[in-house]
């Protein structure tokens, strides 16, 4: 005589929820042996374990309802192999994404360490890579609204809204410093960090450079700006080109403006 199973003894044998038996008897993915037409219970019989088990299987691998609905309605090897080529495809552009994810948080993580670790108002020489950027040439002054300009950057070269996108960035021009004119930049740049995909051909050039970081904001960029002149001419640096302001720590990490970090970074060679 054939044994049935209620649905909860059916959950409890293999560890599956009731509502989600229900569920799979709605979708016609695991029916029932038979339901009693008074009490609508449903009955399964071992005919059903072998199936539940293969669900199990796939839902395991990330398998969705309806590919496995799919492969049951033709259960056959092709179908399988098809299957299963595809579940794994899928599995390593998941991969291939966490992986990135995890590359943005480990770039915060040790910005945010250099950040705290950052000896403040001291000029220095460091070398620097060559980095992708993209640029916004556009005039901008602390007052202005630098979202805005992000946005117009981010349209202009088809950035999504991705996770950590990138530093942004300030442009004050080689004429500006040369001036004394601390306020007046020409242009707003994305630094991609490393990991970030980019179709960009902009870099800024590597080198050597000048590099100051202090605690604020743009707006008290001047006094490290002028410290950071004074040394290049006293130690007999040339500026070649513009120079580049990263605020660290900035309102996105932080309301509180004291532990604000910006970085000021400005190509030199010696003078001969």
């Amino acid at each position: 005589m054939q044994q049935y199973f209620t649905i909860g003894q059916l959950a409890a044998l293999f560890d599956v929820k009731v509502p989600t038996l229900r569920y799979y008897d709605d979708l016609g993915l695991l029916k029932p042996a038979k339901v009693d037409p008074q009490t609508h219970y449903r009955y399964y019989s071992t005919a059903q374990f072998e199936r539940l088990s293969t669900i199990k299987y796939f839902r395991a691998l990330g398998v969705s309802l309806p590919a496995i609905a799919d492969f049951f309605a033709a259960r056959e090897l092709p179908k399988l192999k098809h299957l299963l080529q595809q579940q794994q495809a899928t599995v390593q552009q998941q991969i291939a994404t966490l992986q990135a994810i995890d590359q943005r948080l480990d770039n915060r993580l040790t910005q945010l360490k250099q950040a705290e670790s950052a000896p403040l108002d001291i000029v220095q020489v460091v070398s620097l890579p060559t980095r992708p950027i993209v640029y916004l040439r556009q005039a901008y002054t602390p007052n202005d609204d630098i979202e805005l300009a992000i946005a117009k950057l981010r349209t202009r070269y088809a950035l999504s809204q991705q996770v950590f996108l990138g530093k942004i960035a300030l442009s004050l021009s080689q004429t500006a410093l040369q001036q004394g004119d601390f306020t007046h930049y020409d242009g707003i740049l994305l630094l991609f960090e490393a990991g970030e995909p980019t179709a960009t051909a902009q870099v800024l050039a590597s080198g050597t450079y000048l590099q100051i970081a202090f605690g604020g904001t743009h707006a008290a960029a001047a006094p490290a700006y002028r410290q950071l002149l004074a040394t290049a001419k006293r130690q007999g640096w040339q500026l070649i080109g513009s120079a580049i302001e990263t605020a660290l720590i900035d309102y996105g990490i932080t309301d509180d403006v004291s532990q604000s970090v910006t970085v000021i970074q400005v190509p030199v060679v010696k003078k001969d």
